[in-house]
């Protein structure tokens, strides 16, 4: 039987082109994004490029100035330091109000992990593979509401993400964090899980803040 074709629609591409852009530094921060001019390098209609900025701006990378268009937004410990922690406590309260995993959800947990161990290049697929791991972590949760909250304070944290994925180091502390993690709740342990939960993104914040000070220092 032939697979099915998946079709992606053409703001979703440009909105993947548009970011690595942004997370490669080929617009730096504070520069000014021109959906004209987006249009025509893309040879694509107005309409699709904006659905793509305007997402941009919903997900933390540009912000949308009266007279003055789409700006990319710098990267601050400020913002580390208030969305971090919030992130940690949500989705520590979302784990303790789960239910228990079903098998291949503990599967998956070593699939992703496996995966993010090997030699990448693609930071953005890290960030993905994570993004999913927590996913999996919560899928056990029923408060949607909850889950929601957790996923748009995540979709800003993704350009600080691409900073800490780029450290090898530091990712594979994190697949360490994330096995001991895993490991708890499989044992339904969640007295362990839930402050192993809370420390990872802890560590994770504090990593991004002394990666945020290399940079502004120029090292």
């Amino acid at each position: 039987m032939q697979k099915e074709i998946k079709r992606v629609a053409l703001r979703d591409l440009i909105h993947r082109n548009l970011l690595e852009r942004i997370l490669h530094g080929h617009f730096s921060p504070g520069s000014r994004i021109k959906d004209t001019e987006l249009s025509e390098e893309l040879n694509v209609s107005r309409t699709p490029v904006r659905e793509a900025l305007v997402r941009l701006v919903k997900e933390g990378f540009l912000e949308n100035q009266v007279g003055k268009g789409f700006l990319v937004r710098p990267l601050t410990g400020q913002e580390v330091r208030e969305i971090y922690p919030i992130i940690g406590a949500l989705e520590s309260l979302a784990l303790k109000a789960s239910v228990p995993l079903v098998k291949e959800s503990l599967n998956r947990f070593e699939e992703i992990t496996t995966e993010m161990g090997q030699p990448h290049d693609d930071f953005i697929r890290l960030i993905e593979l994570d993004v999913e791991w927590h996913n999996v972590l919560l899928s056990g949760c029923k408060n949607r509401r909850l889950l929601d909250m957790i996923a748009d304070l995540k979709s800003i944290s993704f350009r600080y993400e691409y900073a800490y994925m780029q450290n090898l180091e530091l990712v594979e502390s994190s697949i360490e964090e994330h096995r001991q993690i895993a490991a708890a709740f499989y044992n339904n342990d969640p007295d362990t899980a839930v402050p192993l939960l809370e420390s990872h993104w802890k560590f994770s914040m504090n990593a991004l803040l002394e990666k945020l000070n290399e940079y502004k220092q120029g090292v």
